[in-house]
């Protein structure tokens, strides 16, 4: 903490707020410094620590356990929960200077019951990743992931609310209103690709390597492992499902009752700035809420990755809806049969 300023230091109090300590829940690697380089150059007295999240259940259980993280990273699906038990502030957007280069679409996703509760960052597609000299022709739909000729040469991401998402997009299924028969035929189906699938991935390192070496031909996966498998020269294509891709976007949130809210929503500005929003793109190969900065990317594989010549293919995309507290856990139940299964 901080003692009051003297009228000397009240010029620098002006720039900075009079807490100098911000703690943030994050996710690993987004701790590192590229990822709040304008935070970090605008406000150098400040002292930024992390506490690390392992998945979106970790993260929520953290926050309703009591975290004192000023600031968390939370992913589309969850944002629902964290305003219903009253763990995030109300964002004021008349104090975010970079407000203005996030597209309509992307602010409306941080908006839960008309309130602007969350500022959207990190975005990315999920697809069907495939070796196009393994493969036959086109991939055109995610039934592939269920497809008998792939056997034995498919990954699939280790989630069961993914899962229930590729099944729903199959066979149109309503995602926001799965009924329990649609799940148990959901189930049926994830457990008979248990024989086809070579091994399901929680990091896209170990996906990265299996299509590097060949063993895997068909997964589920995010762009970031498309154009780093293009980045390394291996042959390989993302589906453009008859279905649609589906896209998630990370936000930031601010807890509920903070004492640092001033400086707290100079690191949400900050996140937007165009440094820090260039890092994620280039280094992490995600897209940035921040549409300057993606309009500017010059690299190839990263414009055949994002599909930025494509101007239609966000219309074409089903962005992940808030899940409700039972299918959350309902749909986290049934894969846990799904992998269980004999």
């Amino acid at each position: 903490a901080c003692s009051p300023p003297s009228s000397s230091t009240s010029a620098a109090a002006a720039v900075a707020p009079a807490a100098q300590e911000l703690a943030v829940l994050e996710w690993a690697g987004y701790d590192a410094p590229d990822f709040w380089i304008d935070f970090k150059n605008t406000y150098p007295a400040a002292k930024v620590s992390f506490e690390i999240g392992s998945s979106d259940a970790d993260v929520y259980g953290k926050m309703k356990a009591g975290t004192k993280a000023d600031v968390f990273h939370a992913y589309t699906g969850w944002l629902q929960f964290y305003v219903d038990e009253g763990l995030v502030e109300e964002i004021d957007v008349s104090k975010l200077k970079n407000w203005s280069k996030v597209p309509d679409s992307f602010k409306a996703i941080g908006r839960v019951n008309g309130k602007q509760y969350f500022v959207p960052w990190d975005w990315g597609f999920t697809s069907i990743l495939y070796r196009t000299d393994k493969v036959k022709g086109k991939i055109d739909s995610w039934s592939a992931l269920l497809d008998p000729k792939f056997k034995g040469h498919i990954a699939t991401w280790d989630d069961g609310p993914g899962a229930v998402t590729v099944s729903s997009y199959i066979h149109h299924y309503d995602e926001t209103n799965v009924t329990p028969e649609q799940l148990t035929a959901i189930k049926a189906e994830w457990i008979k690709q248990r024989s086809l699938n070579l091994f399901y991935w929680a990091g896209e390192p170990e996906l990265i390597d299996s299509m590097a070496n060949g063993d895997v031909w068909v997964a589920y996966a995010w762009q970031g492992a498309y154009a780093t498998l293009l980045g390394k020269g291996v042959p390989v294509a993302y589906a453009d499902p008859k279905e649609g891709r589906n896209s998630w976007v990370g936000v930031y949130g601010i807890r509920k009752g903070t004492p640092n809210l001033d400086l707290a929503l100079k690191f949400l500005d900050d996140k937007l700035a165009n440094a820090t929003s260039s890092n994620v793109v280039t280094q992490f190969y995600y897209g940035a809420a921040n549409q300057e900065v993606m309009k500017g990317i010059s690299d190839p594989a990263l414009k055949q990755a994002f599909s930025i010549d494509d101007a239609s293919v966000l219309q074409r995309t089903n962005f992940t809806p808030n899940l409700t507290a039972k299918q959350r856990d309902d749909w986290t139940a049934m894969w846990t049969e799904v992998k269980a299964a004999p």
